[in-house]
């Protein structure tokens, strides 16, 4: 995984809690933070590595080093050492289990490159996965991969198919290390809200897959590192990743003026996961020039002055459903008729979903 973009994702988090981005960017800078995260890489690590399919990794001298910078990035060589740098802190966040996905994924293109290891490493897993079926606890029909590991995977140069290998590899050694496979969906959905994804003809110039296909890539074989996962992990509350924190998405959703301009609405899908307690929210407001619209009213002004539009809901286990958020256009505290509109998701107060578009208020 390597990715150059800041993080629009972040800065929504700084606007939505009140911290400034350069401290969320930075977040290595606190002592106490970096000790932490510290720990937590080097658990990890160990706890990959101690699995059963870990043990057959290359045996080369492991580690995970933290590097302070603000582009969100990870990356391994083919001697076992792992670097993460902080600028993917917000993405990883204090989940154990999304922390897995990037280093077990990092692991996957040591294994990869490591051609020797390949076969014990493939015919270990496919004998794990029959010991799984054979339980109660295996999910959906029997299948096995398409995955030829090693095929088209060359030492010189990193390509789209050893991505996705890495990412069948990883999701693998987190099951059998403890750590739910809905752990490294959760990481794709994150980087590909916070990261942005590249266009699908962009796709093609590319050594990386699209974060979308990606997540689809992890979908596909879901169910068979689940089945691993349940086989060894049977009470999911004592297992290293522990349950999954609370994640969603946003639908399609669209913008329109009624009443000829003066009512500025935004239908919005949506859907939550494991946020019973919680209080979920979806909201959304206005950017000119990368700085929020004021509010020209206080019945839709938020503690900063902008202009904000909220539903509020309870969580649940599973939430599904559908928002419409209305205000009048002359709460608009700006006559600009071009701006960037955007719709984010949280539960709590963490951030799940963001999505954003331009939109011409022209006709007002």
């Amino acid at each position: 995984m390597r990715h150059s973009r800041s993080s629009f994702l972040l800065f929504l988090c700084a606007f939505l809690i009140g911290i400034c981005p350069s401290r969320l960017l930075f977040a290595g800078n606190d002592n106490v933070a970096a000790a932490s995260r510290e720990r937590m890489a080097q658990d990890v690590l160990h706890n990959l590595l101690s699995s059963p399919l870990g043990k057959l990794a290359p045996r080369l001298h492991y580690s995970v080093t933290l590097i302070n910078s603000h582009y969100p990035n990870a990356y391994s060589n083919h001697r076992g050492k792992v670097y993460i740098t902080t600028g993917l802190f917000p993405v990883l966040d204090d989940d154990a289990g999304v922390w897995a996905a990037v280093i077990g994924h990092e692991l996957g293109h040591v294994i990869l490159n490591h051609s020797d290891s390949l076969p014990r490493f493939e015919a270990t897993l496919r004998q794990d996965y029959q010991r799984a079926r054979s339980k109660e606890y295996d999910q959906g029909p029997p299948q096995w991969p398409g995955v030829k590991l090693g095929e088209g995977i060359s030492r010189f140069k990193l390509s789209r198919n050893e991505e996705l290998q890495a990412d069948f590899i990883g999701l693998m050694l987190m099951a059998e290390a403890g750590y739910q496979p809905g752990f490294a969906v959760l990481l794709d959905q994150r980087l590909r809200y916070g990261l942005g994804d590249m266009p699908g003809i962009m796709a093609l110039f590319s050594h990386h897959p699209r974060l979308e296909t990606r997540e689809e890539h992890t979908r596909k074989f879901y169910d068979i590192a689940m089945s691993i996962f349940q086989y060894r992990w049977p009470n999911v509350a004592n297992s290293p990743g522990g349950n999954l924190p609370p994640y969603g998405a946003i639908g399609h959703w669209a913008f329109r003026q009624e009443d000829g301009g003066r009512e500025l609405v935004f239908q919005v899908p949506f859907q939550v996961h494991n946020a019973e307690g919680m209080q979920v929210r979806v909201a959304a407001f206005f950017l000119d020039h990368d700085q929020r619209v004021p509010a020209a009213g206080p019945q839709y002004r938020a503690t900063d002055g902008s202009l904000v539009l909220n539903a509020f809901m309870p969580g649940a286990v599973n939430k599904a459903g559908e928002v419409t958020l209305r205000a009048p256009r002359s709460a608009l505290g700006t006559h600009e008729n071009s701006l960037l509109a955007v719709v984010f998701l949280m539960a709590g107060k963490r951030p799940l979903a963001v999505a954003k578009t331009k939109v011409d208020l022209g006709g007002k």
